[in-house]
């Protein structure tokens, strides 16, 4: 944000030739850019643009928090954080004072201060602090619709004064807060100026057909007396239902609700009620008229009393009561005084019930809090009141404290740091203030002598007294005082010549206003309501008639006090300032005045706090935070400066920047010139660029490096954990193990990333080791195939050779074939012409041939094909058939010595019966068959075990059955065939 190009000074400070045209010059040149807002040192100086910035988003908030107001350009959201981070940090009170004429924009810059401090906390707590803020922000939406009204010069004016109190708990959360309301101008609800509104309320009513209306006959297109020459618009009904869902936040219930606008509705009625006179006496007063009745049903008051109340008043003499009869004016009198004091009982009442909703709940520790003071601008109208002597009175005061703090502020800094320098002269409004608020001699206290005074005292009356007593003060006058002076109507008008200008009094209703005296009649009328929180407004009302009580303070007193403890309590805060301006009369966007703002540029004392400013110094500043800023432009101080102290660090700053228009602090630098700060600012702003570069590069590589650091321990972390995980599965194992004596019968879930077909692998070489442990080596050859064997027969016979030793090369045995010479040597002879492999199996068979021919042969297996040999000679016959071309081997289930081999590409499988004397040599011949052809194809051999007495076959590319015979018959030859049936005769059916 620092490297954006800015429009004009952003700080008056910094202006080279300061006057009040290049002060001018400078505000309208930001506002043309849509830069409303300047500083002048940490005051912020806003004009209104009158119309919608997008400068206000949840995305601006962020750019201010935690920033210097020097670090960022000029905004309320800057004062807001400098005002929260003071509270934070230091644990000191602070208020933000925010003034102007009316129209300036003080109620907006309230609410956004307000915004940016309830959006500004912390994450803990978030629902309870959520609600808190949502009360706060609530709570304005309400103040606005029952205090503010459009007048000449505002949309949206203020008509009473506000100070709210912001609580924080010790983390800088808000918990609560509390509401100050001073003077509403309760004149408005039964007179107004030309082409002003009332207060929104009334109009927010009449807005829409609620069930108010409905209820008391009310219309939205009725002209009522109360609301001038305005009526509701749209926007007027949109504001009524935000209105009452701000109710509705802040707790209050639905007959709360329906109650303060039926009172609403009762002060508008009253404004319709008419008066008809008699011819005088006791039974000749006033009578009321019109819409009595309605009046009646909203205030929930009896018609009999609120006749009695508005046609006679009732006395306390002694012990005996005297009822007088009213007059047409005095009835109308009356009238006025009762939708008065409702309305503005009402209004207190809301803004205690407001009080009670946003209190600190009881057991909340209250840390700090922070003030926002959002009060009534300086008014001058054609006509001015005594409302608006009130409301400039205020402003004197304001603009008094505003004086005060910051010269004392000014003083007290420069005797601190031990800087020598010399005040400027500025108008002190001191005297103003002392002409209202003097004891015996003020304004106020002649209204109130007057006031006091046993015999009836007119207005002109007290405007003579304020002639005699106040003659020769040269800020006060009037057509007595000052003949010559044709403006001033003789014994109606006086001036009081005021820090913003003069103003012309209309001493007419002075006396009235001042004493805003009630009759108890009017207030046991509406203690007596039947509207429950109207009657609760009016304690009061329950006195009896009879009992004396003291006369109250006057309204002017009573402000006078008020006004008194407020500047105290802010006497006691850490202030801030925001000093609105209004660009033009006509509240148009882009339309400047260059008059106008020159008029508030004088009242306000605008150039005046320049000056004092800059009297010394036009910047101070902490050490390490000018360090901080512009370390960047020396090598010395570039990127930390080594030595002992910032002080020292910015010695070494200026003097390598030959800067030597400085002074040196206690703890503050002080610098003189506007152009050393810009000239610094422009160096600094020159080198942000490869700065921001450099540091983007630097927190790039940490951030990679961080990365790199984190991946690296989490996969130590991992490794760690994997290792437990697969340490755990051994264990686990090795339970199960101890468990079943060495057998695992349930295998665990493996861990993820462990493939458990490993130790499943190792687990049954394990196993197998065991077994063979116990077997000889030169076994094992025979053992593997017998497990081969029981493999593919997979229980599905249950004789096959397993429990004998197998030989395997049966025809080379003497005593299984007599001419196991003659088969050696053959044997022999083939391998030696690379004919065969080494014989792993052989022995004799009876083959069945696809010509229905049963022969006597000799079966031989090598390593990789099948033999059929001549019976006598061992000679081969035809070609041999490849064991990986076998596609599938069948067998009976029982002990019969019968094996079909059948080999698909051939279309003829080879049907033999072996001879086996007292042994069964289908299992060995399976075992030789399968091993081989696992090794060869990679597959497993097809072994079917047909479990009956039949099975089939293929001979010639036929598929013929294979069974074995119903009974035994010792004279048939071992294969027999009818049609296309083969019979076997096994050696036990022919023995």
């Amino acid at each position: 944000m620092a490297t954006q190009p800015e429009v004009g000074v952003s700080d008056f400070v910094l202006l080279d030739n300061l006057t009040t045209e290049t002060f001018i010059e400078n505000l309208h040149l930001r506002f043309q850019h849509n830069k409303i807002y300047t500083y002048i040192g940490e005051v912020l100086v806003s004009v209104n643009p009158y119309k919608t910035l997008d400068i206000y988003g949840p995305q601006h908030m962020a750019q201010y928090r935690g920033r210097e107001m020097f670090e960022v350009p000029p905004h309320v959201y800057a004062v807001a954080d400098a005002c929260q981070r003071v509270l934070r940090q230091q644990g000191r009170d602070t208020c933000v004072l925010i003034s102007g004429e009316s129209g300036a924009g003080k109620t907006e810059a309230s609410k956004f201060i307000m915004k940016y401090i309830a959006a500004n906390t912390t994450q803990v707590h978030r629902e309870y602090i959520d609600r808190v803020k949502n009360v706060l922000i609530q709570s304005n939406t309400i103040l606005e619709t029952f205090g503010n009204a459009k007048t000449n010069r505002n949309d949206n004016s203020s008509r009473f004064g506000k100070y709210m109190d912001i609580h924080f708990d010790y983390k800088g959360d808000p918990v609560g807060g509390h509401i100050s309301n001073y003077l509403l101008e309760k004149s408005r609800v039964v007179s107004l100026q030309p082409g002003e509104r009332n207060f929104h309320s009334f109009y927010q009513l009449l807005s829409s057909n609620n069930p108010v209306l409905k209820k008391l006959g009310m219309s939205t297109n009725t002209a009522y007396k109360i609301l001038g020459s305005e009526r509701p618009t749209a926007h007027d009904s949109k504001l009524y239902s935000q209105t009452n869902s701000a109710f509705n936040a802040l707790g209050f219930s639905n007959s709360v609700i329906e109650d303060i606008w039926n009172i609403v509705a009762g002060v508008i009625l009253l404004g319709e009620v008419t008066f008809e006179g008699g011819e005088g006496g006791e039974e000749g007063g006033a009578v009321a008229a019109g819409a009595v009745a309605g009046a009646v049903r909203a205030l929930g008051v009896a018609e009999a009393g609120l006749r009695a109340v508005l046609g006679r008043r009732v006395l306390a003499a002694g012990h005996d009561l005297v009822t007088k009869q009213h007059s047409l004016v005095d009835a109308h009198y009356t009238r006025l005084a009762l939708a008065k004091a409702a309305y503005d009982r009402l209004f207190t009442w809301i803004v205690q019930q407001i009080n009670k909703a946003i209190d600190v709940p009881a057991g909340t520790y209250k840390n700090t809090l922070i003030g926002v003071l959002d009060i009534y601008g300086f008014e001058i109208f054609e006509t001015n009141s005594f409302e608006q002597f009130c409301i400039n009175y205020c402003n004197e005061k304001l603009q008094q404290l505003f004086i005060e703090l910051v010269l004392k502020q000014e003083q007290e800094e420069y005797a601190r740091e031990g800087i020598q320098w010399t005040p400027v002269q500025y108008f002190n409004n001191r005297i103003i203030c002392e002409l209202i608020d003097a004891p015996h001699h003020g304004v106020i206290a002649i209204m109130d002598e007057a006031c006091l005074n046993p015999t009836q005292i007119t207005d002109q009356q007290l405007l003579e007294a304020m002639d005699k007593r106040l003659t020769g003060h040269r800020h006060y006058t009037s057509r007595q005082l000052a003949p010559t002076d044709k403006k001033l109507k003789h014994g109606v008008d006086f001036r009081i010549t005021h820090y913003a200008g003069d103003v012309t009094y209309a001493i007419t209703g002075f006396m009235d206003k001042n004493k805003d005296s009630l009759w108890q009649d009017l207030k046991r009328l509406l203690h007596s309501s039947s509207n429950a929180s109207l009657a609760a407004m009016w304690p009061e009302g329950a006195a009896d008639i009879q009992k004396t009580s003291r006369r109250p303070p006057s309204a002017a007193s009573l402000f006078r006090s008020s006004l008194a403890a407020l500047v105290a309590g802010l006497h006691s805060k850490e202030p801030f300032y925001v000093r609105c301006l209004k660009p033009n009369p006509l509240q148009a966007p882009s339309t400047w005045d260059p008059l106008l703002v020159q008029h508030q540029t004088a009242y306000l004392g605008l150039v005046e706090n320049v000056r004092v400013r800059r009297a010394g110094f036009a910047c101070r500043v902490r050490y390490d935070r000018f360090v901080q800023r512009y370390k960047m432009l020396s090598q010395y101080t570039w990127p930390n400066y080594r030595g002992h102290s910032p002080r020292d660090a910015a010695a070494v700053l200026l003097r390598d920047l030959r800067l030597d228009d400085v002074h040196y602090g206690h703890t503050k630098l002080f610098i003189r010139s506007a152009k050393t700060l810009q000239s610094l600012e422009a160096a600094r702003a020159e080198l942000i660029p490869s700065i921001v570069v450099l540091l983007q590069k630097l927190w790039r590589g940490a951030i990679a490096r961080r990365r790199y650091k984190k991946m690296k321990a989490a996969l130590t972390i991992f490794n760690a954990w994997k290792r437990y995980r697969y340490r755990r599965y051994i264990s686990e194992l090795q339970t199960e193990l101890s468990r079943h004596r060495g057998v695992i019968r349930r295998w665990p879930p493996a861990p993820r990333g462990l493939d458990p077909a490993l130790l499943v692998a190792a687990y049954r070489r394990w196993r197998a080791y065991l077994v063979l442990r116990a077997v000889p080596r030169e076994r094992w050859a025979e053992l593997r195939l017998k497990v081969c064997c029981g493999a593919a027969l997979r229980g599905r016979r249950r004789h096959w050779g397993a429990a004998r030793p197998w030989r395997g090369d049966y025809l080379a045995a003497p005593d299984y074939n007599e001419k196991a010479g003659a088969y050696r040597a053959q044997v022999a002879s083939m391998q030696k012409a690379g004919q065969i492999d080494k014989p792993l199996f052989s022995c004799r068979i009876h083959k069945f041939n696809r010509y229905n021919k049963s022969s006597e042969r000799c079966l031989l297996v090598t390593s990789n094909a099948i033999y059929k040999l001549d019976s006598n000679s061992f000679k081969p016959l035809k070609k041999p058939t490849y064991i990986k071309d076998v596609g599938a081997v069948r067998v009976m289930s029982s002990d019969v010595q019968l094996v079909v081999l059948c080999v698909p590409s051939a279309k003829n499988d080879l049907v033999a019966a072996l001879e086996a004397p007292g042994d069964d040599l289908v299992g060995e011949l399976l075992g030789v068959l399968a091993s081989r052809y696992c090794m060869l194809s990679g597959g497993e051999l097809c072994v079917e075990v047909e479990s009956g007495a039949s099975t089939r076959c293929t001979l010639g590319g036929r598929s013929r059955a294979l069974q074995l015979p119903a009974h035994a018959d010792p004279r048939a030859p071992a294969f027999t065939h009818a049609h296309n049936v083969i019979t076997y005769h096994p050696p036990s059916a022919r023995a």
